[in-house]
């Protein structure tokens, strides 16, 4: 049987990246603090389950901001090489 897993980064106040998201800066003004900690490079730099994540990633669903905004830096997932649903109501334009 499949797992599926949940896997975000919040701040305590509700938000998943920084102010002024757009295609040059995806995840907003400092928005990579949030996620820093998965690498190990979070206040105490121990931890790191970037790799061990990744590694078991078999498909991932993402909204349709996330992913036109990921579409230069993360070739439209931030994990490239494995399948993305992503949710929307509108057609990708070619």
């Amino acid at each position: 049987m499949s797992k599926v897993v949940l896997d975000v980064s919040m701040s305590l106040d509700g938000f998943t990246a920084g102010p002024n998201i757009g295609e040059a800066n995806p995840l907003g003004e400092g928005g990579e603090r949030l996620h820093e900690w998965m690498a190990g490079n979070g206040p105490d730099g121990e931890l790191s389950l970037g790799a061990e994540v990744d590694a078991a990633v078999g498909a991932t669903v993402a909204g349709r901001r996330t992913f036109d905004l990921g579409v230069g830096p993360w070739g439209g997932t931030p994990w490239p090489g494995v399948p993305c649903f992503v949710v929307t109501h509108r057609i990708r334009r070619s």
